[in-house]
């Protein structure tokens, strides 16, 4: 078991970002896990049981709530892959200034859209080299095409015309209101580079073999 806490972190924006930390004994690797769209930083409690598997490896965990998601104050307006990606940044400075940790064991694992930042994040940061994509949105869109049943040509030209545009949740019914950023970033952000280091691809059905992935590749 990890000895776990929760904590506030300051964001590049001057927010708030809530966060979950697990800690291992001594010097260790880090286990930086990403969520999916407006989810929460534990994914329905499977982030937490990843969490206690890589403290049993001999890794530190820090996950986050991102921009208008789970406990964060901010609008989910604030919710664009560069603001999660700063988020991202925060985060893994202040494991680094908490803690010993081993840059020979970087690891990242994201949740769909998750995937999709921890692709982006390892641009920024090449030093990490496990990622673990669990059902991974990594596709590239164009405006010809739907993100959760929405057109993002509609929502592009919305943006345009208003400064924002209306996303209707499919799961819980709410319209939410998304920026421009948001939908930019799906389009420009979703071709992203070589991809480097030990990766390990899992489906939704896969969550029973998690905790033996984190131990595969420690």
């Amino acid at each position: 078991m990890c000895g776990e806490y929760n904590a506030f972190i300051p964001s590049k924006r001057g927010a708030s970002i809530p966060v979950s930390i697990c800690e291992t004994k001594g010097k260790g690797g880090l286990l930086i896990l990403v969520h999916g769209f407006k989810s929460i930083r534990d994914e329905d409690g499977r982030f937490t049981k990843i969490a206690e598997a890589a403290a049993d490896s001999g890794l530190y965990s820090i996950r986050m709530d991102l921009p208008g998601c789970g406990e964060s104050k901010e609008p989910l307006e604030n919710y664009s892959l560069e603001s999660c990606l700063d988020d991202m940044d925060s985060c893994y400075a202040y494991m680094k200034k908490q803690y010993e940790i081993d840059e020979k064991l970087l690891f990242l694992l994201g949740y769909s859209m998750g995937g999709r930042l921890i692709s982006l994040f390892q641009e920024r940061h090449q030093e990490f080299n496990h990622l673990i994509f669990w059902a991974g949105c990594n596709r590239r869109y164009t405006v010809n095409d739907c993100f959760l049943e929405q057109d993002l040509g509609i929502l592009k030209k919305e943006c345009d015309d208003k400064g924002y545009c209306n996303f209707y949740d499919i799961f819980t019914g709410e319209t939410d209101r998304m920026s421009p950023q948001f939908v930019n970033d799906l389009l420009e952000k979703g071709r992203h580079g070589e991809l480097r280091g030990a990766m390990m691809m899992l489906n939704e059905v896969d969550n029973l073999r998690i905790k033996k992935a984190v131990q595969m590749v420690t």
